[in-house]
C-alpha cells in the first residue's frame, strides 16, 4: 500500500513539474516608448523577448498577442533557435519571421512546437486611437495557452497600465495646478514665518512653475508636449508637499521634544497646574504627529499644518509660562516651597501652643 502511494505522489510531482514547464519565460518586461502617459493619436513601440522551452507548446496550443493600439497596429515576430540570443537580426540563428495588422495576434501552437528551446523577439507598433482618452490602457499583452493536458494552464505577462490624456481635460488640469501651486506658496510663506527651512519645497516649487509655463505655451497646438509638460508640473509639486509634509514634521518633533523640557522645568518650579496643562496639550499634539509620521513613511503626503500650528503655540505658551514662573518670588524658592510651608506651619503651632500654655498659668495664678 505504501509502494502505491510512493508511486502516486511521484506521478504528481512529475505532472507538476510538466506543468509548470509549459509557461514561456522572460528576463525583462517589455520595453515601451513612451513609456509614461500617451496621448490621442501618439506613436508607441513596444519589444519583448520571450523563451519558449522545448516542447512547451503543443500544436493545439497557442500564443496571443494583444494591444490597446487600434491604428496602424504592426507585430512582428523573430524566433530564434536555443534560449540566448546575443544578437537579434542574425540570419545564423534566426528560423522564422511571423507578422500582423491585427490589434489582436494569435499564433498557432503548430508553428512554434520545436523540439529545440526558441526565443521569440516581439516587436509592436502603432498609434494611440482617439476613443482610449482618459483611459488607462496595456500597450502588450501576451497569453500561453499550451495545449496540453498536464499544463497548467494559461501563461500571462501584460505591460505596465499607461494613462491617456484627454485633451478636453487640459484646460481644467491647468487650473487646478495653478491653484494648488497659490496654495503651496501661502504655505509656504507661513512656514517660514516658523523659521523653518524649506529651500528643498521652493525648489520643487519653481520646477512646477517652469513646467506648467511651458504646458500653457504648448497648449493644445501640440497636447502631446503640452501634457507632459503639465505632468511634470504635477510631479515636481507632489515632491514639492512631500518636501513640505516631512519640514513640518521634523519642526513638530522638535517642538514636542522641547515642550518637554518646559514642562519639566515648570514641576521644579512649583508651577504644578500650568505643567500639567502643556504635558496634556503637548501629548495630543504628540499623538497626532505619530499618525502623520506613520503617513509618511508609508509614502503618503500628510498635511501637518495644523499640528504644527498648534506645537509653535504650546512652545510660545510653554514659554511664558517659564518668563512667568522665573519672575515670581516663590521661583527661587522651588520645589522646597511644600516643605518650607510645613516647616512655618509647625513653627506656628509650636509657638502658639507655648503661648496658649503660658496664658492658661497666668489665670491659674491669679485665680489663687
Amino acid at each position: 500500500m505504501k509502494k502505491i502511494t510512493y508511486v502516486l505522489l511521484a506521478l504528481l510531482v512529475c505532472a507538476t513539474l510538466i506543468g509548470s514547464a509549459s509557461a514561456f519565460t522572460y528576463t525583462n518586461g517589455a520595453v515601451v516608448d513612451p513609456s509614461g502617459s500617451l496621448s490621442p493619436g501618439e506613436a508607441v513601440t513596444a519589444s519583448m523577448t520571450i523563451g519558449l522551452p522545448k516542447d512547451s507548446i503543443s500544436t493545439s496550443g497557442s500564443l496571443k498577442l494583444t494591444t490597446a493600439l487600434r491604428d496602424s497596429t504592426l507585430w512582428t515576430v523573430y524566433v530564434y533557435k536555443g534560449t540566448v540570443v546575443n544578437n537579434q537580426t542574425s540570419e545564423d540563428a534566426l528560423i522564422t519571421t511571423f507578422s500582423s495588422t491585427s490589434f489582436a495576434y494569435t499564433i498557432s501552437g503548430f508553428v512554434l512546437d520545436y523540439d529545440q528551446p526558441v526565443t521569440l523577439y516581439i516587436a509592436l507598433s502603432g498609434l494611440v486611437p482617439d476613443s482610449l482618452k482618459g483611459q488607462s490602457v496595456t500597450v502588450l499583452k501576451i497569453d500561453e495557452n499550451s495545449g496540453s493536458a498536464a499544463a497548467s494552464g494559461y501563461s500571462t505577462y501584460s505591460s505596465p497600465a499607461q494613462k491617456v490624456y484627454n485633451p478636453d481635460d487640459f484646460s481644467g488640469m491647468v487650473t487646478s495646478t495653478e491653484t494648488d501651486i497659490a496654495s503651496l506658496e501661502s504655505r509656504i510663506t507661513t512656514y517660514t514665518t516658523y523659521g523653518i527651512d524649506v529651500s528643498s519645497v521652493v525648489t520643487n516649487l519653481e520646477s512646477a512653475k517652469t513646467s506648467l509655463a511651458a504646458a500653457k505655451a504648448a497648449g493644445t497646438a501640440d497636447i502631446s508636449l503640452a501634457n507632459k509638460k503639465l505632468e511634470a508640473a504635477i510631479t515636481s509639486l507632489n515632491a514639492a508637499e512631500k518636501a513640505l509634509s516631512l519640514a513640518g514634521l521634523n519642526t513638530i518633533k522638535a517642538n514636542t521634544d522641547a515642550v518637554d523640557l518646559i514642562v519639566t522645568e515648570l514641576y521644579g518650579k512649583g508651577w504644578d497646574t500650568e505643567a500639567k496643562l502643556l504635558a496634556t496639550t503637548n501629548q495630543g499634539i504628540k499623538n497626532t504627529y505619530d499618525v502623520a509620521a506613520i503617513s509618511y513613511n508609508a509614502g503618503g503626503t500628510p498635511d501637518v499644518d495644523e499640528n504644527l500650528k498648534a506645537s509653535e503655540q504650546a512652545v510660545a505658551d510653554g514659554n511664558t509660562y517659564l518668563e512667568k514662573a522665573s519672575a515670581s518670588p516663590l521661583a527661587a524658592i522651588g520645589s522646597v516651597l511644600p516643605i518650607i510651608i510645613v516647616i512655618v506651619v509647625a513653627v506656628v503651632v509650636v509657638f502658639g501652643a507655648i503661648i496658649f500654655i503660658r496664658r492658661r498659668r497666668g489665670g491659674w495664678d491669679e485665680l489663687g
